[in-house]
């Protein structure tokens, strides 16, 4: 039991620790902010209960810290407790309970389970359309977000279409310096660029870098991923130099936030391994793609989607360097993970296969590169007719 007294004296401990701890995770200071969300989480329980709802916000708040440092498995179960307090709290169609289902579904992404992300962004975005109205900035929010989760599933249209509309919404709020629409002018590039529109992409990626810098300042980790953007578009137009000196500023600034094992380091190494490749390094290519694996699979686990790149890369260069028992080994690892991920069926399993196939064919293992072919061949003959 608390006092009046102590109890107003530590709303005021929790307000301020909350508020610390919000600032330092947006500043990018993660420990600082874990340490201060787990402090936030045990005076919330101590003045309010462990069911209260203030206890939901410092642990919604610790695991979204979780999530940005890679620490999947406890954002994760922090955010499910989050989520049931809020919803026997406030009911299911309360704006509190859609950004919960929000965080959860950002989480699920992070790892990798597309399926389980997608009705908490529909079910989130329907609470908020109906609490808030269709022009809102947190609608902005729940279609850039739905919008990734498109993307992620190659899912193109969809996804531009969402994040065109979340871009008519700032423009409608008059809002176009918020650092949320540098996530949505980046996010519209990627498409932009998987299409191989390289001059819109980098129009889109400079903006945000724009937005970013002027929201944040010159070390956050948005501005490593913006300044990581600009430098891909570099490295597919052929321009080595430039693009391997952005990437290595990306990876200060990532090892600043984040310390030296984290899943975006490993993003980097892969871009770097590739500028080292397309120059002819190969032995510090080969290097470069191992660390990016080790880290992500020491972050992510053994079945992250986001693995399969790594393995590609470096089967790939394994390939072109007539190492075909390497390739083969690391060709397969990927393609494992694939079918476990999205299912035997799935599009990115059949492309897997054909990489085997085209690797068989040019060792002459014609029987081996036809059997995968004709599997590749029928996954996207099923893939078509249900589209």
């Amino acid at each position: 039991m608390v006092s009046k007294n102590q109890e107003k004296a530590y709303d005021v401990l929790w307000d301020n620790t909350t508020y610390k701890a919000i600032n330092n995770y947006r500043e990018g200071k993660y420990n600082e902010a874990a340490e201060l969300a787990k402090l936030s989480i045990d005076i919330a329980k101590k003045v309010y209960g462990k069911d209260s709802t203030k206890v939901a916000i410092s642990m919604n708040n610790l695991s979204l810290i979780y999530d940005a440092q890679g620490k999947f498995a406890e954002a994760e179960s922090l955010s499910i407790n989050a989520l049931e307090i809020w919803e026997t709290n406030l009911g299911p169609d309360d704006p509190d309970v859609a950004t919960s289902l929000n965080n959860l579904a950002g989480i699920y992404v992070s790892r990798g389970k597309y399926k389980d992300a997608e009705p908490l962004y529909k079910r989130s975005l329907e609470i908020k359309q109906k609490a808030l109205g269709q022009n809102h900035l947190e609608i902005a929010t729940s279609y850039n977000n739905l919008a990734d989760l498109y993307r992620l599933e190659k899912k193109f249209n969809e996804a531009e279409s969402l994040y065109t509309k979340a871009i008519e919404i700032y423009g409608h709020n008059k809002d176009l310096k918020n650092p949320n629409i540098g996530c949505t002018l980046n996010n519209l590039a990627e498409i932009h660029k998987t299409r191989g529109q390289y001059d819109e992409a980098l129009k889109l990626y400079k903006r945000a870098f724009e937005i970013w810098r002027s929201a944040f300042g010159p070390d956050h980790p948005d501005i490593a991923t913006a300044i990581n953007n600009i430098a891909g578009i570099y490295y597919l137009e052929g321009n080595y130099g430039e693009a391997e000196k952005l990437y290595k500023e990306v990876l200060k600034i990532d090892e600043k936030s984040f310390g030296k094992n984290h899943h975006y380091n490993a993003m980097t190494f892969n871009n770097i391994a590739l500028v080292k490749e397309g120059i002819g390094q190969y032995e510090d290519a080969e290097r470069y793609f191992k660390e990016a694996f080790q880290i992500s699979q020491s972050t992510l686990g053994e079945f992250h989607p986001s693995l399969v790149t790594f393995l590609n890369n470096l089967a790939g260069l394994y390939r072109a360097r007539d190492r075909f028992d390497e390739a083969e080994l690391f060709f397969k690892k990927g393609l494992i993970i694939l079918e476990k991920v999205f299912g035997s069926n799935s599009p990115d399993v059949a492309m897997a296969m054909l990489n085997l196939a085209e690797m068989y064919e040019s060792q002459g293992r014609t029987d081996e590169a036809k059997r995968y072919s004709e599997s590749a061949k029928s996954i996207y003959k099923k893939a078509f007719k249900n589209d």
